[in-house]
């Protein structure tokens, strides 16, 4: 007979995925201890934090409407609903929703409330990848994350092993050159050991601020599932020299980079 925890676990992911959700993971909080969030003692307040997982790949298209106009309202609905099931469970929930600043000055500005990235790796969804993006064996980095704080009783997932090898491709296609190819097997210890974070953002923010984001390290992974056009898309990306923006039909009030969205930040 299930117990109660694998009952709520299995509630929890049927409400995710009959919402839209590609994946759901359950991480045990003590886990994360020691990396950023807002405020100071989130972690102590919830035992166990949810990460919904969402990939761009179904939208078949990869530029920032993908995110603002169906990943993100997706994301925000689908935690809706498992809070709210949460909260008809008996317990409480916390949303932290997928594109959410801290602060819009500097230094807080690259900061979300939580790293989305770090829960989902922690509840054995992915790996951090050389783009210090997460990366899923089955949608690869081409996803969007948010998560859910909660004192239900929930069973931790297992961390992934990191499985891009000697892959160096993300490096590579970066138009900045703001990837470094630093060695690290779970993640990097700084995030400037990885990643130049203002060339990467402020300073594809300042250049494209009217043009769409760069997509460059997450197109070009060839870890996860493609839609055809992807594929086609991939075979010309690590040579070419330049990145191509096209005007947006609606502004994005994060521009840069997927590797500078706060929910993506470490």
């Amino acid at each position: 007979m299930p117990s109660k925890t694998a009952e709520s676990a299995k509630r929890i992911e049927r409400v995710a995925t009959k919402g839209g959700a590609d994946q759901v993971g359950f991480a045990d909080t003590r886990k994360l201890r020691g990396i950023f969030v807002h405020p100071a003692n989130l972690l102590e307040e919830f035992p166990c934090a949810i990460s919904i997982v969402v990939g761009l790949d179904k939208w078949k298209k990869y530029d920032s409407s993908a995110e603002d106009e169906f990943a993100f309202p997706l994301l925000e609905k689908v935690a809706g609903d498992v809070k709210r099931t949460i909260e008809k469970m008996g317990y409480s929930a916390k949303v932290i929703l997928p594109d959410k600043r801290v602060a819009h000055n500097s230094p807080l500005y690259w900061k979300g409330e939580v790293s989305h990235k770090a829960v989902a790796k922690t509840a054995g969804l992915g790996w951090i990848g050389r783009s210090t993006l997460l990366v899923t064996p089955e949608l690869g980095p081409r996803v969007c994350l948010a998560t859910i704080f909660t004192d239900t009783p929930l069973p931790p997932g297992r961390p992934l092993m990191n499985r891009c090898g000697s892959c160096r491709l993300c490096i590579l296609s970066c138009p900045r050159k703001a990837l470094h190819s630093a060695s690290f097997t779970d993640h990097p210890e700084r995030i400037e050991q990885a990643i130049d974070v203002k060339a990467c953002g402020s300073s594809v923010n300042r250049i494209w601020k009217d043009k769409r984001m760069c997509y460059e390290c997450m197109l070009v992974c060839p870890i996860g599932k493609r839609t055809k056009q992807g594929r086609n898309e991939n075979r010309e990306r690590v040579s070419r020299a330049a990145v191509e923006f096209r005007p947006t039909s609606r502004r994005s009030t994060n521009r840069g980079s997927p590797a500078t969205r706060p929910a993506r930040t470490a």
